[in-house]
């Protein structure tokens, strides 16, 4: 007899090892997008951090034409979407880039209002209750 092919043992075990590593590889592609987002994360947040900062001057020891300074005790309230506005910080979104989008849930965040309170020599940014999906931690 002339056998030309694969036993099905063969087949199978073939495919159990290309199982094996695709697994594999699709679990190291999903902690590299997650690891990505993360980081893309963070950098939004250092960029908040800044932006508000340079606001919180602005407002605090200049003229601020054309800004609207919402005074609260020692600090100013603002929105994401304002601080895109007025220039402070640019939008990540694919389309215009006039509106931010948070990169761990793709949520818009413009509206997502923070304080910005200078308190013991530190300025401190926290979120105010605006929604869950908007970034509370800014002191990374």
């Amino acid at each position: 007899m002339n056998n030309k092919g694969f036993t099905l043992i063969e087949l199978i075990a073939t495919i159990l090892v290309l199982a094996l590593v695709m697994s594999i590889a699709s679990y190291s592609i999903i902690n590299v997008i997650k690891n990505a987002k993360q980081k893309n994360y963070d950098l939004l947040i250092e960029h908040i951090k800044e932006a508000s900062e340079t606001f919180f001057q602005e407002c605090k020891y200049s003229n601020n034409s054309g800004i609207n300074c919402n005074s609260i005790g020692n600090g100013f309230e603002i929105t994401l979407g304002e601080l895109v506005t007025y220039g402070y910080l640019k939008g990540n979104d694919s389309d215009n880039n006039n509106s931010l989008i948070n990169p761990l849930n793709n949520n818009n965040i413009n509206n997502c209002q923070i304080s910005i309170v200078y308190n013991d020599g530190h300025l401190s940014i926290s979120n105010n209750g605006s929604s869950d999906y908007c970034p509370d931690n800014y002191d990374n």
